[in-house]
């Protein structure tokens, strides 16, 4: 039975299940909203097209949001990895947000793409947006755990 280690707890679960963690790190609030970041991630079949992974994903929020707006998109590799990086806005007035959206396919023994989403008010990004992108160039794909 392989054990999962949390933050600040472990748990040994039968082989049948699987890890379909949704990790949010949330900043200090400003301007009465609190800056987060979200890591998820799905197993993928090899020969992904990231990409198209990325667009299709992007095409389902753009019908989500109210005045929802891709202001930039990006495709490269990061390292290893090939990776898109996008970033959208939505809203309006004083709530308008800020988001952007990194997704990154990483092989190894599972072939998976990590989402990271980091989100803030608009009116709050020139604050957050150095400190997000540090914390995105930090990121990296490891085999250390995989259940």
């Amino acid at each position: 039975m392989p054990q999962f280690q949390g933050s600040g707890f472990i748990l040994t679960l039968p082989e049948q299940c699987y890890d379909a963690s949704a990790y949010a790190f949330v900043l200090p609030e400003c301007n009465g909203f609190a800056p987060n970041l979200v890591i998820r991630f799905e197993d993928v079949t090899a020969g992904t097209d990231i990409t198209q992974y990325a667009d299709k994903a992007l095409a389902s929020l753009s019908g989500q949001f109210e005045a929802f707006e891709l202001v930039n998109k990006l495709a490269g590799k990061r390292g290893e990895w090939e990776g898109v990086i996008a970033t959208m806005e939505w809203g309006s007035g004083a709530a308008r947000m800020a988001q952007k959206q990194f997704y990154i396919l990483a092989g190894g023994r599972k072939t998976r793409v990590y989402v990271l989403t980091t989100t803030d008010l608009l009116a709050n990004a020139k604050l957050s947006d150095p400190v997000f992108d540090q914390v995105l160039r930090s990121f990296a794909p490891n085999q250390i755990q995989f259940i």
